[in-house]
């Protein structure tokens, strides 16, 4: 018989047990609920629920509607459910949780055969997780597998179940998973794998998609290409889900056979997910300006699915992009040249019509863009700026200027004296003297104006750049670059007033609210009427008579030629009325070319882009020159060659002061018979030039088919190697102004 004494203790020590015991599950359970409350509390709102879109890059679109680029962090293409096939969404609902519809939020099913599995591996092994569950995580927790972070997937996923319907979930779940190879979503899969809508794949396609999620990088077809050239992994996931569509009755199971015959036929190559598609330079431009202009941050860039409307022409592009190449194989090699670029714009609104940043491939090394980011010499085609402040100071189209420069003492002490292209001398009418592109008179012009006021003038048509009011600034020495120049040309094609360049026309938000919308910006010049009127003139004669003749091909054409000190860089800019286009071409390294002037290259880029762009362009106006254009070629004629004249212009009283003579295009005096190269030009009485030309004096040489000359390039627009570059000399610093 037990001692009542120890009876007493046994009965008091149970009790002490028990109520030790119901403590410590107290304490566990409130441990449980404090944790679950506070994980609550990290929730994000009904609200913010109510609100969620799955994150959605850029698009940038050409002013024609062709998608330029996609920029994201994940490449997604979001789409509505009804809009994805009733096989794809049995696909899914099969293979990743057939009691989607039964539920709400946990499969306890599922999660009991999860933990049987985790605890009797001994690790963490499945997840049981429901659809919900993964939409959970995807959109606010990681991947990791914790304790903690499976806790806040339940307590998320009772909340996502309690505000939103099945089929939103759905919708949500199938824009939001990872079908690997960059593809986020079934619409950007369908796109990657099979380069089609997703409301056009088939039931085997859907059923491919569908096994990828569970291991996207292993059961990809893309990865088993490289891997061991064959599809048996995707396959077997694939028949894997057909099989289980039709236990569930989704499809007969004799579908699910004739599907499992199928070939898995995917695209060759992976197309790119994300970045740049189509005219990488100027959607770079574009993607700075949303930076800096506008003040987008990557971010907003890549997650809330803005549409940027852009000003871009495509098939001005191509045809830009493709003249650029063309031209530049024809001379890379012989004159060592390697690199262009080209800048089209609208010079009555400013938008950017083509841009080509250079031709180098691959993209990727040649990221800098040389068309918006370079600074470089635009040597003769500056000289538009020294005689735009002449006719400003009231010089008129056929006064005089010297071609040749007296020695001018420079601050520094050294001595700077142009020399002229050919035998020019004596003097000349500015048209003839900005025609033929001579260095000397643009240097006496700017002598006589002031290098200063031909700084300013350059300023106000836009140029940039580092410019230092010397007299060698008449030359191109200075800094800029074809989007600068492009502008500034334009002014004289819209009549004195310069648009804004615009890349970007308009940024809608994912839901097409209008966030941008950039109208034209014009900006007055001050340029008198007069002016731009003589201006038009002189950039006429360049190509009529002058250093850019092989642009006559392109009617009411106009521009200049340039080419730097060495041989550095060769430009041609030019306009019609309807567009204003910048070429240039050269080396990255800023390496010498040989002898390439801008009649060489500049020039042919320009025409041949430009005969197309005219046509093109969506703003072309029905003017003789689109006219012409669009007309079938006429069989050119060749003119006979004119004699040589010399009377006065006239009985009108503006004109009894000018006389028209025909010169020698080499030498710049009077024509003779033998003479290859002459032009008609006007000059004032008692300044034309009296004398024969001596250099073509015998018989003209028969012309042999057998044996042809290459032809001399005009004239180059050379600055000598002792005039300030981009620098100030330390001994001329004191003479430069202060606002330089």
């Amino acid at each position: 018989m037990i001692n009542p004494n120890v009876k007493r203790r046994i009965k008091k020590f149970l009790l002490w047990t028990e109520i030790l015991i119901i403590l410590i599950l107290g304490a566990g359970m409130g441990v449980v609920l404090g944790a679950f409350y506070q994980m609550n509390k990290m929730l994000p709102a009904d609200a913010a629920l109510e609100h969620y879109r799955a994150p959605v890059g850029t698009k940038i679109l050409s002013s024609d509607g062709v998608v330029l680029a996609k920029l994201a962090a994940e490449n997604r293409e979001p789409v509505k459910l009804d809009r994805i096939p009733k096989h794809m969404q049995d696909a899914m609902i099969a293979i990743e949780d057939s009691r989607f519809y039964s539920h709400r939020g946990l499969d306890y099913r599922g999660l009991t055969r999860a933990v049987w599995a985790n605890i009797s591996g001994r690790e963490l092994a499945q997840g049981g997780s429901t659809i919900t569950q993964q939409l959970a995580r995807n959109i606010f927790l990681s991947s990791r597998k914790k304790i903690s972070r499976k806790i806040k997937e339940i307590l998320l996923a009772v909340q996502i179940e309690r505000n939103w319907s099945k089929s939103k979930i759905l919708e949500a779940y199938l824009n939001q998973v990872y079908f690997g190879a960059g593809a986020y979503g079934v619409g950007a899969a369908s796109q990657i794998y099979f380069g089609k809508k997703i409301d056009k794949i088939t039931l085997e396609e859907a059923a491919m998609l569908a096994g990828l999620p569970q291991r996207p990088s292993d059961l990809s077809p893309f990865a088993a290409l490289e891997d061991d050239g064959d599809y048996d992994r995707t396959k077997g996931r694939r028949n894997m889900v057909l099989q289980r569509m039709a236990d569930l009755k989704f499809i007969t199971q004799a579908e699910a056979d004739a599907a499992k015959k199928k070939p898995i036929k995917v695209l060759k190559r992976r197309p790119p997910a994300i970045g740049y598609f189509k005219a990488k330079y100027f959607v770079q431009h574009v993607v700075d300006e949303l930076r800096s202009k506008f003040n987008y941050d990557q971010d907003v860039i890549d997650k809330t699915g803005l549409t940027v409307v852009t000003s871009l022409n495509w098939k001005m592009q191509q045809a830009a992009e493709k003249v650029a190449r063309q031209e530049l194989a024809k001379i890379r090699k012989s004159h060592r040249v390697t690199e262009t670029s080209l800048v089209c714009l609208d010079p009555h609104t400013g938008y950017i019509r083509a841009m080509v940043g250079g031709v180098n491939e691959p993209w990727e090394k040649y990221q800098f863009n040389c068309a918006t980011q370079a600074r470089r010499q635009p040597g003769s085609s500056f000289k538009l700026f020294v005689y735009t402040a002449a006719f400003e100071a009231g010089d008129d189209v056929y006064d005089s200027v010297n071609a040749s420069v007296n020695p001018i003492r420079m601050p520094d002490g050294k001595i700077y004296a142009p020399k002229n292209h050919g035998r020019y001398r004596g003097r000349l009418s500015y048209k003839q003297a900005f025609a033929k592109s001579l260095n000397g008179a643009a240097v006496n012009i700017a002598v006589k104006v002031g290098p200063q006021k031909v700084k300013d003038v350059a300023q106000r048509l836009g140029v940039k750049g580092t410019m230092y009011a010397y007299p060698s600034l008449a030359l191109g020495v200075s800094d800029t670059n074809p989007l600068e120049m492009a502008n500034a040309y334009g002014v004289f094609a819209a009549g004195g007033k310069r648009a804004e360049p615009i890349s970007i026309i308009q940024v809608r938000s994912f839901e097409g609210e209008i966030l941008e919308d950039i109208r034209p910006k014009l900006v007055a010049t001050g340029l008198k009427p007069a002016t731009v009127e003589k201006m038009n003139e002189l950039t006429r004669a360049v190509v009529e008579s002058g250093t850019g003749t092989q642009a006559r091909e392109v009617p009411e054409a106009h521009g200049k030629t340039g080419t730097s000190e060495d041989y550095t860089d060769a430009w041609f800019v030019g306009y019609t009325p309807d567009l204003a286009t910048a070429v240039w071409a050269g080396n990255r390294d800023n390496s010498k070319m040989a002898r390439v002037y801008g009649s060489t290259i500049g020039v042919p880029i320009w025409r041949e882009f430009m005969k197309q762009a005219v046509v093109l362009n969506p703003a072309k106006k029905k003017t003789p020159m689109a006219k012409a254009l669009e007309a079938k070629p006429r069989e050119r004629r060749r003119r006979p060659r004119p004699k040589p004249v010399e009377k006065p212009l006239g009985a009108d009283e503006n004109d009894r002061n000018r006389i028209r003579v025909t010169i020698c295009s080499e030498t710049g005096d009077l024509a003779s018979d033998n003479c290859p190269s002459q032009a008609t030009e006007e000059y004032m009485l008692g300044e034309h030039p009296t004398a024969r030309c001596s250099v073509h004096t015998g018989a003209a040489k028969p012309k042999s088919d057998d044996k042809k000359k290459e032809k001399k390039p005009d004239g180059p627009e050379t600055v000598p190697a002792g005039a300030p570059k981009e620098t100030v000399p330390p001994a001329a610093a004191a003479a430069v102004p202060a606002d330089t």
